[in-house]
Protein backbone atom coordinates (compact mmCIF):
# COMPACT_ATOMS: atom_id res chain seq x y z
CA UNK A 1 0.00 0.00 0.00
CA UNK A 2 2.97 2.36 0.70
CA UNK A 3 3.13 2.86 -3.69
CA UNK A 4 -0.31 3.70 -3.21
CA UNK A 5 0.41 6.03 -1.27
CA UNK A 6 3.44 7.37 -2.70
CA UNK A 7 1.56 7.95 -5.81
CA UNK A 8 -1.22 9.67 -4.22
CA UNK A 9 0.69 12.40 -2.53
CA UNK A 10 2.13 13.00 -6.12
CA UNK A 11 -1.20 14.36 -6.63
CA UNK A 12 -2.39 15.56 -3.89
CA UNK A 13 -2.35 19.77 -4.15
CA UNK A 14 -4.59 18.47 -7.63
CA UNK A 15 -6.87 16.61 -5.23
CA UNK A 16 -7.26 19.66 -2.94
CA UNK A 17 -7.96 21.92 -5.46
CA UNK A 18 -10.69 19.45 -6.88
CA UNK A 19 -12.86 19.56 -3.56
CA UNK A 20 -13.68 23.43 -3.64
CA UNK A 21 -14.62 22.86 -7.41
CA UNK A 22 -16.71 19.76 -6.50
CA UNK A 23 -18.33 22.14 -4.54
CA UNK A 24 -19.00 25.36 -6.60
CA UNK A 25 -20.02 22.80 -9.40
CA UNK A 26 -22.20 21.26 -6.68
CA UNK A 27 -23.63 24.70 -5.75
CA UNK A 28 -24.14 25.74 -9.49
CA UNK A 29 -25.76 22.56 -10.41
CA UNK A 30 -28.54 23.58 -7.62
CA UNK A 31 -29.40 27.29 -7.72
CA UNK A 32 -28.36 28.02 -11.40
CA UNK A 33 -29.66 26.86 -15.09
CA UNK A 34 -25.64 27.14 -16.40
CA UNK A 35 -23.33 24.25 -17.14
CA UNK A 36 -19.47 25.96 -17.61
CA UNK A 37 -18.60 24.77 -13.98
CA UNK A 38 -19.56 21.57 -15.14
CA UNK A 39 -17.39 21.04 -18.34
CA UNK A 40 -14.71 23.06 -16.28
CA UNK A 41 -15.14 20.35 -13.73
CA UNK A 42 -15.18 17.47 -15.79
CA UNK A 43 -12.11 18.31 -18.32
CA UNK A 44 -10.49 19.17 -15.18
CA UNK A 45 -11.17 15.28 -14.03
CA UNK A 46 -10.10 14.14 -17.12
CA UNK A 47 -6.70 15.97 -17.30
CA UNK A 48 -5.84 14.43 -13.86
CA UNK A 49 -7.53 11.08 -14.80
CA UNK A 50 -4.38 10.76 -17.63
CA UNK A 51 -2.11 12.31 -15.00
CA UNK A 52 -3.00 9.34 -12.66
CA UNK A 53 -2.34 7.08 -15.67
CA UNK A 54 1.05 8.71 -16.65
CA UNK A 55 2.41 8.62 -12.83
CA UNK A 56 1.43 4.76 -12.32
CA UNK A 57 2.54 3.70 -15.97
CA UNK A 58 6.02 5.15 -15.24
CA UNK A 59 6.28 2.32 -12.38
CA UNK A 60 8.30 -0.64 -13.01
CA UNK A 61 6.08 -3.86 -11.65
CA UNK A 62 9.45 -5.54 -11.57
CA UNK A 63 11.51 -3.59 -9.07
CA UNK A 64 8.54 -4.85 -6.35
CA UNK A 65 8.02 -7.84 -7.24
CA UNK A 66 10.23 -9.36 -4.74
CA UNK A 67 9.33 -7.09 -2.20
CA UNK A 68 5.63 -8.32 -2.65
CA UNK A 69 6.32 -12.23 -2.83
CA UNK A 70 8.56 -11.92 0.62
CA UNK A 71 5.76 -10.00 2.72
CA UNK A 72 2.67 -11.94 1.16
CA UNK A 73 3.81 -15.04 -0.83
CA UNK A 74 2.70 -16.31 -4.00
CA UNK A 75 -0.56 -13.82 -3.12
CA UNK A 76 1.85 -10.90 -3.25
CA UNK A 77 1.80 -10.72 -7.08
CA UNK A 78 -1.48 -10.56 -7.78
CA UNK A 79 -1.59 -8.03 -5.05
CA UNK A 80 0.58 -6.00 -6.53
CA UNK A 81 -1.14 -6.41 -10.00
CA UNK A 82 -4.32 -4.61 -7.85
CA UNK A 83 -2.11 -1.89 -6.58
CA UNK A 84 -0.18 -1.18 -9.98
CA UNK A 85 -3.22 -1.71 -13.14
CA UNK A 86 -6.45 -1.84 -10.92
CA UNK A 87 -6.17 0.81 -8.15
CA UNK A 88 -5.53 3.88 -11.00
CA UNK A 89 -8.65 3.19 -12.56
CA UNK A 90 -10.81 1.96 -10.09
CA UNK A 91 -9.84 5.62 -8.48
CA UNK A 92 -10.28 7.31 -11.68
CA UNK A 93 -14.41 5.90 -11.48
CA UNK A 94 -14.55 6.86 -7.80
CA UNK A 95 -13.73 10.54 -9.18
CA UNK A 96 -16.50 9.78 -12.19
CA UNK A 97 -18.91 8.95 -9.53
CA UNK A 98 -18.24 11.60 -7.79
CA UNK A 99 -18.57 14.14 -10.49
CA UNK A 100 -22.00 12.58 -11.80
CA UNK A 101 -23.72 12.53 -8.50
CA UNK A 102 -22.94 16.43 -7.98
CA UNK A 103 -24.05 16.81 -11.76
CA UNK A 104 -27.13 14.87 -12.10
CA UNK A 105 -28.38 16.47 -8.55
CA UNK A 106 -31.26 18.02 -10.56
CA UNK A 107 -31.96 14.50 -11.84
CA UNK A 108 -35.95 14.00 -10.52
CA UNK A 109 -34.53 10.54 -9.28
CA UNK A 110 -31.55 11.56 -7.56
CA UNK A 111 -29.16 9.49 -6.86
CA UNK A 112 -30.79 5.98 -8.19
CA UNK A 113 -31.13 6.95 -11.81
CA UNK A 114 -27.52 8.31 -12.00
CA UNK A 115 -26.14 5.04 -9.97
CA UNK A 116 -28.00 2.69 -12.50
CA UNK A 117 -27.23 4.66 -15.61
CA UNK A 118 -23.44 4.37 -14.07
CA UNK A 119 -23.69 0.28 -13.65
CA UNK A 120 -24.89 0.19 -17.24
CA UNK A 121 -21.61 2.29 -18.10
CA UNK A 122 -22.61 5.50 -18.71
CA UNK A 123 -20.13 8.60 -18.01
CA UNK A 124 -17.40 5.61 -18.16
CA UNK A 125 -15.22 7.25 -21.06
CA UNK A 126 -13.13 9.01 -18.32
CA UNK A 127 -11.94 5.67 -17.04
CA UNK A 128 -11.31 4.04 -20.59
CA UNK A 129 -9.65 6.80 -21.93
CA UNK A 130 -7.93 7.08 -19.15
CA UNK A 131 -6.58 3.24 -19.75
CA UNK A 132 -5.73 3.47 -23.69
CA UNK A 133 -3.08 6.40 -22.40
CA UNK A 134 -1.89 4.15 -19.56
CA UNK A 135 -1.34 0.67 -22.58
CA UNK A 136 0.46 3.30 -24.93
CA UNK A 137 2.89 5.07 -22.15
CA UNK A 138 3.56 1.25 -21.14
CA UNK A 139 5.22 0.99 -24.54
CA UNK A 140 7.95 3.20 -23.71
CA UNK A 141 7.81 5.30 -27.19
CA UNK A 142 8.83 8.89 -27.55
CA UNK A 143 6.33 11.66 -26.72
CA UNK A 144 6.42 12.74 -30.41
CA UNK A 145 5.09 8.95 -31.17
CA UNK A 146 2.96 8.17 -27.88
CA UNK A 147 1.03 11.33 -28.15
CA UNK A 148 -0.22 10.48 -32.01
CA UNK A 149 -0.82 7.00 -31.09
CA UNK A 150 -3.08 8.17 -27.96
CA UNK A 151 -5.21 10.31 -30.12
CA UNK A 152 -5.54 7.46 -33.20
CA UNK A 153 -6.37 4.80 -30.63
CA UNK A 154 -9.06 7.02 -28.94
CA UNK A 155 -10.21 7.95 -32.00
CA UNK A 156 -10.70 4.47 -33.35
CA UNK A 157 -12.39 3.61 -29.92
CA UNK A 158 -15.19 6.39 -30.42
CA UNK A 159 -15.65 5.58 -33.88
CA UNK A 160 -15.52 1.64 -33.41
CA UNK A 161 -17.68 1.70 -30.41
CA UNK A 162 -20.45 4.11 -32.05
CA UNK A 163 -20.45 2.12 -35.20
CA UNK A 164 -20.72 -1.46 -33.77
CA UNK A 165 -24.07 0.09 -31.40
CA UNK A 166 -25.82 1.26 -34.59
CA UNK A 167 -24.93 -2.43 -36.58
CA UNK A 168 -26.08 -4.67 -33.52
CA UNK A 169 -29.79 -4.76 -31.84
CA UNK A 170 -29.96 -4.71 -28.72
CA UNK A 171 -29.77 -7.87 -27.43
CA UNK A 172 -27.27 -10.58 -27.29
CA UNK A 173 -25.08 -8.28 -29.26
CA UNK A 174 -25.45 -5.81 -26.85
CA UNK A 175 -23.54 -8.32 -24.37
CA UNK A 176 -20.94 -9.35 -26.45
CA UNK A 177 -20.18 -5.70 -27.02
CA UNK A 178 -19.66 -4.84 -23.32
CA UNK A 179 -18.20 -8.18 -22.99
CA UNK A 180 -15.44 -7.46 -26.07
CA UNK A 181 -14.50 -4.39 -24.46
CA UNK A 182 -14.06 -5.97 -20.61
CA UNK A 183 -11.34 -8.81 -22.10
CA UNK A 184 -9.66 -6.85 -24.76
CA UNK A 185 -9.18 -4.09 -21.63
CA UNK A 186 -8.06 -6.90 -18.92
CA UNK A 187 -6.16 -8.95 -21.51
CA UNK A 188 -4.09 -5.70 -22.37
CA UNK A 189 -3.49 -5.24 -18.66
CA UNK A 190 -2.75 -8.59 -17.45
CA UNK A 191 -0.43 -10.09 -20.30
CA UNK A 192 1.66 -6.60 -20.06
CA UNK A 193 2.13 -7.36 -16.01
CA UNK A 194 2.37 -10.88 -16.18
CA UNK A 195 5.74 -12.77 -16.52
CA UNK A 196 4.99 -16.35 -16.87
CA UNK A 197 5.45 -18.54 -19.30
CA UNK A 198 2.23 -18.96 -20.45
CA UNK A 199 0.94 -15.41 -20.09
CA UNK A 200 -0.73 -15.35 -23.46
CA UNK A 201 -3.49 -18.06 -22.22
CA UNK A 202 -3.03 -17.20 -18.85
CA UNK A 203 -4.05 -13.42 -19.60
CA UNK A 204 -6.86 -14.86 -22.11
CA UNK A 205 -8.60 -17.29 -19.54
CA UNK A 206 -8.53 -14.68 -16.54
CA UNK A 207 -9.96 -12.28 -18.93
CA UNK A 208 -12.54 -14.30 -19.94
CA UNK A 209 -13.09 -15.07 -16.34
CA UNK A 210 -13.60 -11.89 -14.87
CA UNK A 211 -15.42 -10.34 -17.84
CA UNK A 212 -17.99 -13.28 -17.01
CA UNK A 213 -17.92 -12.17 -13.39
CA UNK A 214 -18.20 -8.56 -13.79
CA UNK A 215 -21.28 -9.52 -16.18
CA UNK A 216 -22.94 -11.60 -14.25
CA UNK A 217 -22.86 -9.06 -11.36
CA UNK A 218 -24.04 -6.32 -13.10
CA UNK A 219 -26.96 -8.69 -14.77
CA UNK A 220 -27.79 -10.09 -11.32
CA UNK A 221 -28.02 -6.14 -9.94
CA UNK A 222 -30.36 -5.46 -12.18
CA UNK A 223 -32.45 -7.88 -11.95
CA UNK A 224 -32.88 -7.53 -8.07
CA UNK A 225 -33.60 -3.99 -8.60
CA UNK A 226 -36.12 -4.78 -11.46
CA UNK A 227 -38.02 -6.89 -8.79
CA UNK A 228 -37.75 -5.18 -5.92
CA UNK A 229 -38.38 -1.78 -7.29
CA UNK A 230 -42.28 -0.61 -7.30
CA UNK A 231 -43.84 -1.27 -10.53
CA UNK A 232 -43.82 2.32 -12.46
CA UNK A 233 -40.98 4.07 -10.52
CA UNK A 234 -37.89 5.20 -12.42
CA UNK A 235 -35.42 2.31 -11.10
CA UNK A 236 -38.07 -0.53 -12.51
CA UNK A 237 -38.37 1.26 -16.40
CA UNK A 238 -34.49 2.08 -15.97
CA UNK A 239 -33.07 -1.62 -14.66
CA UNK A 240 -36.14 -3.21 -16.99
CA UNK A 241 -34.49 -1.27 -20.12
CA UNK A 242 -31.28 -2.56 -19.32
CA UNK A 243 -32.17 -5.70 -19.11
CA UNK A 244 -34.23 -5.93 -22.46
CA UNK A 245 -31.33 -4.04 -24.07
CA UNK A 246 -28.92 -7.14 -22.92
CA UNK A 247 -30.90 -9.75 -24.20
CA UNK A 248 -32.99 -10.64 -21.75
CA UNK A 249 -36.95 -10.57 -22.19
CA UNK A 250 -38.61 -11.60 -19.06
CA UNK A 251 -39.18 -7.92 -17.74
CA UNK A 252 -41.40 -6.92 -21.04
CA UNK A 253 -45.04 -8.47 -19.73
CA UNK A 254 -44.53 -6.44 -16.46
CA UNK A 255 -43.38 -3.49 -18.07
CA UNK A 256 -46.25 -3.32 -20.79
CA UNK A 257 -48.52 -3.82 -17.70
CA UNK A 258 -46.85 -1.19 -16.09
CA UNK A 259 -47.05 1.36 -19.00
CA UNK A 260 -51.08 0.67 -19.14
CA UNK A 261 -51.18 0.53 -14.86
CA UNK A 262 -49.33 3.55 -14.23
CA UNK A 263 -49.94 5.54 -17.40
CA UNK A 264 -46.04 5.80 -17.61
CA UNK A 265 -46.04 7.91 -21.04
CA UNK A 266 -42.65 8.40 -21.54
CA UNK A 267 -41.73 5.19 -21.62
CA UNK A 268 -43.82 4.18 -24.68
CA UNK A 269 -40.95 5.00 -27.30
CA UNK A 270 -38.16 2.99 -25.43
CA UNK A 271 -40.46 -0.50 -24.44
CA UNK A 272 -42.18 -0.41 -28.02
CA UNK A 273 -39.07 -0.27 -29.52
CA UNK A 274 -37.44 -2.87 -27.84
CA UNK A 275 -40.44 -5.37 -28.01
CA UNK A 276 -40.30 -4.81 -31.89
CA UNK A 277 -37.05 -6.15 -32.16
CA UNK A 278 -37.94 -9.18 -30.06
CA UNK A 279 -40.76 -9.79 -31.88
CA UNK A 280 -43.06 -9.69 -29.09
CA UNK A 281 -46.93 -9.18 -28.63
CA UNK A 282 -48.66 -7.01 -26.03
CA UNK A 283 -51.46 -8.45 -25.84
CA UNK A 284 -53.25 -5.38 -25.66
CA UNK A 285 -56.98 -5.24 -25.73
CA UNK A 286 -58.34 -2.40 -28.35
CA UNK A 287 -59.61 -0.41 -25.50
CA UNK A 288 -56.01 -0.34 -23.94
CA UNK A 289 -54.82 0.49 -27.15
CA UNK A 290 -56.92 3.37 -27.40
CA UNK A 291 -56.40 4.77 -23.75
CA UNK A 292 -52.75 4.49 -24.39
CA UNK A 293 -52.65 6.43 -27.18
CA UNK A 294 -54.97 9.63 -25.64
CA UNK A 295 -52.27 9.56 -23.01
CA UNK A 296 -49.71 11.00 -24.99
CA UNK A 297 -48.69 13.60 -28.14
CA UNK A 298 -49.55 12.13 -31.12
CA UNK A 299 -45.66 12.59 -32.59
CA UNK A 300 -44.43 10.65 -29.33
CA UNK A 301 -46.84 8.03 -30.35
CA UNK A 302 -45.05 6.75 -33.36
CA UNK A 303 -43.48 3.30 -31.70
CA UNK A 304 -47.02 2.39 -31.23
CA UNK A 305 -48.47 3.12 -34.62
CA UNK A 306 -45.45 1.34 -35.97
CA UNK A 307 -46.40 -1.36 -33.79
CA UNK A 308 -50.06 -1.44 -35.17
CA UNK A 309 -49.09 -1.34 -38.61
CA UNK A 310 -46.67 -4.46 -38.35
CA UNK A 311 -49.76 -6.41 -36.70
CA UNK A 312 -52.91 -4.97 -38.77
CA UNK A 313 -54.64 -3.91 -35.61
CA UNK A 314 -57.63 -1.50 -36.69
CA UNK A 315 -58.84 0.71 -33.65
CA UNK A 316 -62.50 2.48 -34.16
CA UNK A 317 -61.62 4.97 -36.58
CA UNK A 318 -63.70 7.40 -35.20
CA UNK A 319 -61.30 7.59 -31.90
CA UNK A 320 -58.35 7.55 -34.58
CA UNK A 321 -59.95 10.79 -36.44
CA UNK A 322 -61.14 12.56 -33.62
CA UNK A 323 -57.61 12.02 -32.00
CA UNK A 324 -55.65 13.28 -35.04
CA UNK A 325 -58.16 16.42 -35.31
CA UNK A 326 -57.39 17.61 -32.00
CA UNK A 327 -53.51 16.83 -31.63
CA UNK A 328 -52.83 18.73 -35.57
CA UNK A 329 -55.56 21.68 -34.95
CA UNK A 330 -52.68 23.85 -33.07
CA UNK A 331 -49.92 21.72 -34.29
CA UNK A 332 -46.85 22.93 -36.48
CA UNK A 333 -46.52 21.63 -40.04
CA UNK A 334 -43.49 19.88 -38.76
CA UNK A 335 -46.37 17.53 -36.92
CA UNK A 336 -47.20 16.54 -40.66
CA UNK A 337 -44.39 14.12 -40.82
CA UNK A 338 -45.49 11.66 -38.52
CA UNK A 339 -44.66 8.34 -40.96
CA UNK A 340 -46.09 5.79 -38.99
CA UNK A 341 -49.11 7.19 -38.02
CA UNK A 342 -49.88 8.48 -41.55
CA UNK A 343 -49.07 4.51 -42.71
CA UNK A 344 -51.46 3.36 -40.14
CA UNK A 345 -54.22 6.51 -40.59
CA UNK A 346 -54.53 5.69 -44.33
CA UNK A 347 -55.14 1.83 -43.84
CA UNK A 348 -58.56 3.56 -42.62
CA UNK A 349 -59.31 4.93 -46.28
CA UNK A 350 -60.72 2.10 -47.69
CA UNK A 351 -63.60 1.67 -45.75
CA UNK A 352 -64.68 5.58 -44.67
CA UNK A 353 -63.87 7.38 -48.09
CA UNK A 354 -66.44 10.07 -47.61
CA UNK A 355 -65.32 10.78 -43.86
CA UNK A 356 -61.78 11.06 -45.45
CA UNK A 357 -62.75 13.80 -47.75
CA UNK A 358 -65.01 15.77 -45.69
CA UNK A 359 -62.48 15.94 -42.83
CA UNK A 360 -60.07 17.50 -45.45
CA UNK A 361 -62.50 20.04 -46.22
CA UNK A 362 -63.45 21.09 -42.25
CA UNK A 363 -59.61 20.87 -41.18
CA UNK A 364 -56.24 22.77 -40.94
CA UNK A 365 -53.47 22.89 -43.35
CA UNK A 366 -51.60 20.48 -40.80
CA UNK A 367 -54.04 17.81 -41.15
CA UNK A 368 -55.00 18.28 -44.60
CA UNK A 369 -51.26 17.70 -45.47
CA UNK A 370 -51.66 14.10 -43.07
CA UNK A 371 -54.49 13.40 -45.09
CA UNK A 372 -52.92 13.84 -48.39
CA UNK A 373 -49.89 11.95 -47.82
CA UNK A 374 -51.65 8.90 -46.18
CA UNK A 375 -53.38 8.59 -49.54
CA UNK A 376 -50.54 7.00 -50.66
CA UNK A 377 -51.11 4.08 -49.01
CA UNK A 378 -54.16 3.33 -51.52
CA UNK A 379 -54.69 2.33 -55.16
CA UNK A 380 -58.44 3.66 -55.52
CA UNK A 381 -58.83 5.76 -59.04
CA UNK A 382 -61.02 8.05 -57.17
CA UNK A 383 -57.68 8.58 -55.04
CA UNK A 384 -55.82 9.86 -57.71
CA UNK A 385 -57.69 12.08 -59.54
CA UNK A 386 -58.33 13.39 -55.33
CA UNK A 387 -54.81 13.80 -55.76
CA UNK A 388 -54.61 15.18 -59.23
CA UNK A 389 -56.99 18.12 -58.08
CA UNK A 390 -54.94 18.93 -55.02
CA UNK A 391 -51.48 19.07 -57.38
CA UNK A 392 -52.80 22.37 -58.52
CA UNK A 393 -53.79 23.45 -55.15
CA UNK A 394 -52.66 27.54 -54.39
CA UNK A 395 -50.93 26.27 -51.19
CA UNK A 396 -47.47 25.17 -52.37
CA UNK A 397 -47.25 22.12 -49.29
CA UNK A 398 -50.75 20.73 -50.37
CA UNK A 399 -49.55 20.61 -53.83
CA UNK A 400 -46.47 19.07 -52.97
CA UNK A 401 -47.82 16.27 -50.93
CA UNK A 402 -50.20 15.13 -53.01
CA UNK A 403 -47.70 15.15 -55.74
CA UNK A 404 -45.61 13.00 -54.22
CA UNK A 405 -48.56 11.08 -52.77
CA UNK A 406 -49.47 10.39 -56.58
CA UNK A 407 -45.92 9.18 -57.43
CA UNK A 408 -45.79 6.77 -55.03
CA UNK A 409 -49.05 5.13 -56.04
CA UNK A 410 -48.42 5.66 -59.81
CA UNK A 411 -44.46 5.42 -59.56
CA UNK A 412 -44.93 8.01 -62.32
CA UNK A 413 -42.77 10.93 -61.85
CA UNK A 414 -44.01 12.98 -65.30
CA UNK A 415 -42.30 16.42 -63.66
CA UNK A 416 -39.10 14.76 -63.39
CA UNK A 417 -39.61 13.04 -67.07
CA UNK A 418 -40.50 16.07 -68.72
CA UNK A 419 -38.79 18.39 -67.00
CA UNK A 420 -41.30 20.78 -65.96
CA UNK A 421 -43.21 21.96 -62.56
CA UNK A 422 -45.73 19.56 -60.87
CA UNK A 423 -48.77 21.60 -61.35
CA UNK A 424 -47.83 22.04 -65.75
CA UNK A 425 -50.60 21.40 -67.61
CA UNK A 426 -48.48 18.58 -69.76
CA UNK A 427 -47.69 17.17 -65.93
CA UNK A 428 -51.59 17.35 -64.98
CA UNK A 429 -52.45 15.54 -68.80
CA UNK A 430 -49.73 12.85 -68.43
CA UNK A 431 -51.58 12.08 -65.07
CA UNK A 432 -55.03 12.14 -66.46
CA UNK A 433 -54.34 9.93 -69.14
CA UNK A 434 -52.50 7.34 -66.84
CA UNK A 435 -55.38 7.20 -64.74
CA UNK A 436 -57.82 6.62 -67.32
CA UNK A 437 -56.30 3.67 -68.81
CA UNK A 438 -55.79 2.53 -65.21
CA UNK A 439 -59.80 2.57 -64.99
CA UNK A 440 -60.77 0.92 -68.30
CA UNK A 441 -57.87 -2.22 -67.52
CA UNK A 442 -59.76 -2.33 -64.18
CA UNK A 443 -63.16 -2.31 -65.75
CA UNK A 444 -62.43 -5.03 -68.24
Amino acid sequence: MQIIKEQLKKIDHFLILLIPLLIVNLIFNIKYNWGGVSIITRVYIMVLSFYISFIFSQINSDDYRGEYKSAYGEKGVYLLFIVLRVFPFFFIYILTILFTLINYINTPNWPIEPVLRLFDGRFSNTAIYSLILFIVLKQKKRPEISIPLFIIFSLLYFALDKILYIVFDPGYGVIGIKSSKYIIFLFILIYDYSKSEWRTVKSIIISILSCIIIQTSIILFFTGTFFTSTKGSSSFYISGNVLLKSGFVFPIDDMLQSILDCEKTEEIKNVFKLIDIYGKETNYSIQDWEMLLVQNRIEKNEEIFKYLNKYNIKLNFEVIKNYASSQLLTSPLSSADLTEFIKYFGGYYRDNKKEFYKLYDETNLTMKIVILKSLSYTDDTDTMEFLLDNVTSIERLESEAAYSSLKTITKKDPSFELGKEKYNVDVILYFRDYISEIKNDRKQ
